[in-house]
Protein backbone atom coordinates (compact mmCIF):
# COMPACT_ATOMS: atom_id res chain seq x y z
CA UNK A 1 0.00 0.00 0.00
CA UNK A 2 2.76 2.43 0.88
CA UNK A 3 4.46 1.74 -2.46
CA UNK A 4 1.29 2.56 -4.42
CA UNK A 5 0.87 5.77 -2.41
CA UNK A 6 4.46 6.76 -3.18
CA UNK A 7 3.95 6.10 -6.90
CA UNK A 8 0.74 8.15 -6.89
CA UNK A 9 2.48 11.06 -5.22
CA UNK A 10 5.34 10.85 -7.70
CA UNK A 11 2.91 10.84 -10.61
CA UNK A 12 1.12 13.84 -9.19
CA UNK A 13 4.43 15.63 -8.93
CA UNK A 14 5.25 14.79 -12.55
CA UNK A 15 1.83 16.01 -13.64
CA UNK A 16 2.33 19.26 -11.73
CA UNK A 17 5.74 19.73 -13.35
CA UNK A 18 4.32 19.04 -16.83
CA UNK A 19 1.47 21.45 -16.19
CA UNK A 20 3.89 24.15 -15.08
CA UNK A 21 6.12 23.54 -18.10
CA UNK A 22 3.14 23.77 -20.45
CA UNK A 23 2.06 26.98 -18.75
CA UNK A 24 5.55 28.47 -19.10
CA UNK A 25 5.61 27.53 -22.80
CA UNK A 26 2.28 29.26 -23.37
CA UNK A 27 3.45 32.33 -21.49
CA UNK A 28 6.65 32.50 -23.55
CA UNK A 29 4.68 32.01 -26.77
CA UNK A 30 2.41 34.91 -25.83
CA UNK A 31 5.43 37.07 -24.99
CA UNK A 32 6.90 36.28 -28.41
CA UNK A 33 3.65 37.23 -30.15
CA UNK A 34 3.26 40.51 -28.30
CA UNK A 35 6.90 41.45 -28.85
CA UNK A 36 6.68 40.54 -32.53
CA UNK A 37 3.72 42.88 -32.98
CA UNK A 38 5.60 45.71 -31.27
CA UNK A 39 8.74 45.19 -33.36
CA UNK A 40 6.81 44.95 -36.61
CA UNK A 41 5.17 48.30 -35.91
CA UNK A 42 8.50 49.87 -34.99
CA UNK A 43 10.63 48.53 -37.85
CA UNK A 44 8.40 47.26 -40.63
CA UNK A 45 8.53 43.98 -42.50
CA UNK A 46 11.96 44.34 -44.15
CA UNK A 47 13.78 45.03 -40.87
CA UNK A 48 11.79 42.59 -38.75
CA UNK A 49 13.51 39.32 -37.79
CA UNK A 50 13.21 36.48 -35.31
CA UNK A 51 16.68 37.37 -34.06
CA UNK A 52 15.47 40.83 -33.03
CA UNK A 53 12.48 39.32 -31.27
CA UNK A 54 14.84 37.00 -29.37
CA UNK A 55 17.07 39.90 -28.38
CA UNK A 56 14.13 41.94 -27.15
CA UNK A 57 12.86 39.19 -24.82
CA UNK A 58 16.28 37.92 -23.74
CA UNK A 59 16.25 34.50 -25.40
CA UNK A 60 18.37 32.88 -28.08
CA UNK A 61 17.07 32.85 -31.68
CA UNK A 62 17.03 29.04 -31.46
CA UNK A 63 14.30 29.28 -28.84
CA UNK A 64 12.09 31.32 -31.17
CA UNK A 65 12.56 28.74 -33.92
CA UNK A 66 11.15 26.09 -31.58
CA UNK A 67 7.84 27.92 -31.88
CA UNK A 68 7.86 29.42 -35.39
CA UNK A 69 9.41 28.41 -38.74
CA UNK A 70 10.29 31.91 -39.93
CA UNK A 71 9.20 35.51 -39.61
CA UNK A 72 6.20 35.08 -41.89
CA UNK A 73 4.97 32.17 -39.79
CA UNK A 74 5.35 34.31 -36.66
CA UNK A 75 3.55 37.33 -38.14
CA UNK A 76 0.74 35.18 -39.55
CA UNK A 77 0.29 33.79 -36.05
CA UNK A 78 0.22 37.27 -34.51
CA UNK A 79 -2.59 38.29 -36.86
CA UNK A 80 -4.47 35.04 -36.26
CA UNK A 81 -4.14 35.46 -32.49
CA UNK A 82 -5.45 39.00 -32.78
CA UNK A 83 -8.48 37.89 -34.77
CA UNK A 84 -9.07 35.05 -32.32
CA UNK A 85 -9.24 37.52 -29.43
CA UNK A 86 -11.32 39.92 -31.50
CA UNK A 87 -13.76 37.17 -32.43
CA UNK A 88 -14.09 36.03 -28.82
CA UNK A 89 -14.97 39.54 -27.64
CA UNK A 90 -17.52 40.03 -30.41
CA UNK A 91 -19.06 36.60 -29.80
CA UNK A 92 -19.40 37.37 -26.09
CA UNK A 93 -21.08 40.68 -26.90
CA UNK A 94 -23.45 39.00 -29.36
CA UNK A 95 -24.82 36.65 -26.70
CA UNK A 96 -24.82 39.20 -23.88
CA UNK A 97 -28.42 40.22 -24.59
CA UNK A 98 -31.46 38.83 -26.37
CA UNK A 99 -32.59 42.29 -27.45
CA UNK A 100 -31.65 42.85 -31.14
CA UNK A 101 -31.07 46.59 -30.67
CA UNK A 102 -28.96 46.22 -27.53
CA UNK A 103 -26.94 43.47 -29.25
CA UNK A 104 -25.84 45.90 -31.95
CA UNK A 105 -24.88 48.50 -29.34
CA UNK A 106 -22.92 45.86 -27.40
CA UNK A 107 -20.98 44.87 -30.53
CA UNK A 108 -19.89 48.47 -31.07
CA UNK A 109 -18.64 48.67 -27.49
CA UNK A 110 -16.81 45.35 -27.87
CA UNK A 111 -15.03 46.56 -31.02
CA UNK A 112 -13.79 49.70 -29.26
CA UNK A 113 -12.76 47.75 -26.17
CA UNK A 114 -10.70 45.33 -28.23
CA UNK A 115 -8.86 48.12 -30.04
CA UNK A 116 -8.03 50.03 -26.86
CA UNK A 117 -7.02 46.92 -24.91
CA UNK A 118 -4.90 45.46 -27.75
CA UNK A 119 -3.43 48.42 -29.69
CA UNK A 120 -0.45 46.46 -31.07
CA UNK A 121 -2.66 43.70 -32.41
CA UNK A 122 -5.20 46.19 -33.73
CA UNK A 123 -2.62 48.17 -35.67
CA UNK A 124 -1.14 45.05 -37.22
CA UNK A 125 -4.60 43.69 -38.09
CA UNK A 126 -6.20 46.86 -39.44
CA UNK A 127 -3.84 49.84 -39.69
CA UNK A 128 -0.61 48.63 -41.30
CA UNK A 129 0.23 47.65 -44.87
CA UNK A 130 1.28 44.11 -43.99
CA UNK A 131 3.50 42.88 -46.85
CA UNK A 132 3.82 39.44 -45.28
CA UNK A 133 0.10 38.82 -45.80
CA UNK A 134 0.73 38.62 -49.55
CA UNK A 135 2.69 35.42 -48.82
CA UNK A 136 -0.02 33.69 -46.83
CA UNK A 137 -1.46 30.34 -47.94
CA UNK A 138 -4.62 30.48 -50.03
CA UNK A 139 -7.72 30.65 -47.87
CA UNK A 140 -5.82 31.63 -44.72
CA UNK A 141 -7.83 34.82 -44.38
CA UNK A 142 -11.25 33.15 -44.40
CA UNK A 143 -11.47 32.63 -40.61
CA UNK A 144 -10.51 36.30 -40.14
CA UNK A 145 -13.15 37.51 -42.57
CA UNK A 146 -15.72 35.35 -40.79
CA UNK A 147 -15.22 37.50 -37.69
CA UNK A 148 -17.01 40.37 -39.37
CA UNK A 149 -20.07 38.25 -40.00
CA UNK A 150 -20.97 38.53 -36.31
CA UNK A 151 -22.21 42.10 -36.74
CA UNK A 152 -23.79 41.31 -40.09
CA UNK A 153 -25.79 38.47 -38.55
CA UNK A 154 -26.86 40.71 -35.66
CA UNK A 155 -28.03 43.36 -38.11
CA UNK A 156 -29.95 40.80 -40.15
CA UNK A 157 -31.67 39.58 -36.99
CA UNK A 158 -32.62 43.16 -36.15
CA UNK A 159 -33.99 43.68 -39.66
CA UNK A 160 -35.98 40.45 -39.46
CA UNK A 161 -37.34 41.47 -36.05
CA UNK A 162 -38.52 44.80 -37.46
CA UNK A 163 -36.11 46.78 -35.27
CA UNK A 164 -34.15 48.14 -38.24
CA UNK A 165 -35.65 49.29 -41.49
CA UNK A 166 -35.44 46.83 -44.39
CA UNK A 167 -32.09 46.89 -46.16
CA UNK A 168 -28.86 45.09 -46.95
CA UNK A 169 -27.31 43.83 -43.69
CA UNK A 170 -23.90 43.54 -45.34
CA UNK A 171 -24.02 47.18 -46.41
CA UNK A 172 -25.19 48.30 -42.97
CA UNK A 173 -22.34 46.30 -41.44
CA UNK A 174 -19.72 47.90 -43.69
CA UNK A 175 -20.93 51.40 -42.76
CA UNK A 176 -20.89 50.71 -39.02
CA UNK A 177 -17.49 48.98 -39.06
CA UNK A 178 -15.99 51.87 -41.05
CA UNK A 179 -17.27 54.34 -38.50
CA UNK A 180 -16.06 52.54 -35.40
CA UNK A 181 -12.71 51.70 -37.03
CA UNK A 182 -12.12 55.39 -37.63
CA UNK A 183 -12.75 56.19 -33.98
CA UNK A 184 -10.47 53.44 -32.68
CA UNK A 185 -7.73 54.41 -35.13
CA UNK A 186 -7.87 58.01 -33.90
CA UNK A 187 -7.70 56.88 -30.28
CA UNK A 188 -4.62 54.75 -31.00
CA UNK A 189 -2.88 57.31 -33.22
CA UNK A 190 -3.60 60.31 -30.97
CA UNK A 191 -3.92 58.84 -27.48
CA UNK A 192 -3.20 62.06 -25.58
CA UNK A 193 -5.90 63.92 -27.49
CA UNK A 194 -8.56 61.31 -28.11
CA UNK A 195 -8.22 58.21 -25.94
CA UNK A 196 -9.99 59.71 -22.93
CA UNK A 197 -12.96 60.70 -25.10
CA UNK A 198 -13.30 57.55 -27.19
CA UNK A 199 -15.99 55.87 -25.08
CA UNK A 200 -18.24 58.93 -25.03
CA UNK A 201 -17.64 59.62 -28.72
CA UNK A 202 -18.27 56.01 -29.67
CA UNK A 203 -21.52 55.88 -27.72
CA UNK A 204 -22.75 59.07 -29.40
CA UNK A 205 -21.65 58.18 -32.94
CA UNK A 206 -22.72 54.53 -32.81
CA UNK A 207 -26.11 55.47 -31.40
CA UNK A 208 -26.60 58.16 -34.06
CA UNK A 209 -25.61 55.82 -36.88
CA UNK A 210 -27.78 52.99 -35.60
CA UNK A 211 -30.70 55.36 -35.03
CA UNK A 212 -30.46 56.24 -38.71
CA UNK A 213 -31.06 52.57 -39.53
CA UNK A 214 -33.80 52.11 -36.98
CA UNK A 215 -37.31 51.53 -38.18
CA UNK A 216 -39.56 54.45 -37.34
Amino acid sequence: MKKRTTVTQAERLRQAIRHRQDQEKQELRQTILTTAAELFLEQGYDHFSLRKVAERIGYSPTTIYLYFRDKDDLLFTVVDEGFKRFGQQLAAAAVSTADPWERIIALGRAYVAFGLQNPEYYQLMFMQRADFLTHQPEGADQPRLATFLVLQHALQQAIDAGVLRPGDAENYSDVLWAQVHGMVSLAISLPAFYATRIQRTMETAWQMECEGLRRQ
